[in-house]
């Protein structure tokens, strides 16, 4: 059995849309506008080389996009599983996700 690859990618986004994930209980699956994407120290970026259009979509826990509208600018971490999904961390450390509403 192959390990995953240990990863992590600073993101920042333009939610376009949302809606329940299909698969994982508790979280959205969003659509954003990648604004930019940078590594993080010390962790592989398998995210920014594999953007292959202006859009993104990945996983986010619904708590942490409580009253957060269209058109938010959010700075996440996020990574690429082994599924080939992207997922937001999931508990952040404070800093490492915010939002700004428009």
């Amino acid at each position: 059995m192959v390990k995953p690859v240990e990863n992590l990618t600073a993101l920042v986004l333009r939610l376009v849309s949302r809606s329940v994930h299909p698969r994982l209980r508790d979280w959205d699956l969003v659509t954003c506008e990648v604004v930019a994407s940078t590594p993080v120290s010390g962790m592989d970026d398998l995210i920014s080389p594999n953007l292959t259009g202006p859009c993104l979509s990945l996983g986010i826990r619904r708590e942490l996009l409580h009253n957060v509208a269209l058109g938010a600018t959010l700075h996440l971490r996020a990574k690429l599983g082994s599924s080939g999904d992207i997922l937001a961390e999931p508990y952040p450390d404070p800093g490492d996700f915010r939002v700004e509403q428009r």
